[in-house]
């Protein structure tokens, strides 16, 4: 089977070929069938049965974060799986990371739970190495709560001090078993609270949660609205600041947000101190149920009036079982579930 690097159009080519990308995962995936490049540093090629007629294509491509690791992604046409070329195409991109900064890191690819994809990764070697679950959350659907706690209730700039510090100590908990390379603050900031990552707003939560190394911060949330709802983020996280914290970021601190059915939900990052505790696997169920009950008065007291999308990964087990918690009353609903795979080191023998 021809296999050539992939060029100008051909991403557009693939698009022709392969069925419609039905989660926010797949899309991010293909969006590595771009042509080579040295910064991001990326490598890809694409298989064709006749010239211009594509059957699949893979890339390796740099995860900055992550220094210690590449993203794979190889994807092959439905009528053309199972005939060894998903396999062929593994091999050729794995070829082209030779000579460079890519060659022998160890891979990552994401695949549904249960789908072929996860199916011919474990074939390659590739085993599960977390779980990520997309739930939603109604507007509404869980009544608000600890009233006498508004003053712990903080509204903060997505460029705040306090939040890059804890989102990052919060990010390195997190990834524990896939661990980020040394990050600073600037890092942060520029991939998760800024402008250009698409983060809207931001509230903390202050509780006897929270760790000291923190300043006594037991949860945070990050809004990230989507195109179609650009100004929803910041309003929704405004307008549950009960007209006290609020007021000196909207000015009047009542925003609301009129949801309707069109309109897609905001998404949130909902972030647990707990999970930065050394010592967190020795801490008490008190202490652990505290920090639940935190998570969720902050998502309750932001969902008021939005719907909101979480993602959750088995990364954080505050918030997993406050997910579990919600699913299982009926407050939630998931949305889809996706496995982040480790692989083997790219073998460019």
């Amino acid at each position: 089977m021809p296999i050539r690097e992939l060029s100008d159009g051909d991403d557009l080519r693939l698009n022709e070929v392969f069925a419609d990308a039905d989660t926010p995962a797949a899309h991010m995936a293909r969006s590595l069938f771009h042509p080579s490049s040295d910064a991001p540093l990326l490598r890809s090629v694409i298989a064709e049965v006749v010239p211009g007629v594509p059957v699949g294509a893979a890339a390796i491509a740099e995860s900055p974060l992550h220094p210690y690791r590449a993203w794979v992604h190889v994807e092959v046409a439905a009528e053309e799986q199972g005939r060894g070329q998903g396999r062929e195409l593994f091999d050729a991109v794995c070829a082209e990371t030779q000579g460079t900064a890519l060659e022998g890191l160890d891979l990552r690819a994401r695949v549904q739970a249960g789908s072929s994809g996860a199916g011919f990764a474990e074939a390659l070697g590739f085993s599960p190495l977390t779980t990520t679950r997309v739930i939603k959350v109604a507007a509404g659907a869980l009544p608000p709560s600890g009233g006498g706690r508004a003053e712990d209730l903080e509204i903060v700039a997505t460029g705040s001090v306090k939040l890059t510090k804890a989102f990052l100590a919060w990010y390195q908990a997190v990834n524990r078993d896939d661990a980020a390379g040394p990050l600073t603050i600037g890092q942060v900031s520029s991939a998760f609270l800024s402008e250009a990552a698409g983060a809207h707003g931001a509230a903390l939560l202050n509780g006897e949660a929270g760790t000291a190394e923190a300043g006594g911060l037991s949860a945070f949330a990050v809004s990230y609205a989507r195109e179609a709802d650009e100004t929803a983020g910041m309003a929704a996280i405004a307008g549950q600041a009960g007209g006290e914290q609020g007021a000196g970021q909207s000015g009047s601190g009542t925003a609301v947000v009129d949801q309707v059915d069109e309109e897609p939900p905001t998404e949130l990052i909902l972030g647990s101190m707990f999970e930065t505790r050394e010592d967190r696997d020795d801490a008490t169920d008190e202490e652990f149920a505290a920090a639940v009950a935190d998570a969720e008065l902050l998502l309750a007291r932001l969902s008021v009036d939005a719907d909101v999308v979480l993602e959750v990964t088995s990364g954080m087990p505050v918030v997993s079982a406050l997910a579990d918690r919600l699913l299982e009353n009926g407050q939630a609903s998931e949305m889809y579930r996706y496995e982040t795979l480790a692989g083997p080191p790219a073998d460019v023998s």
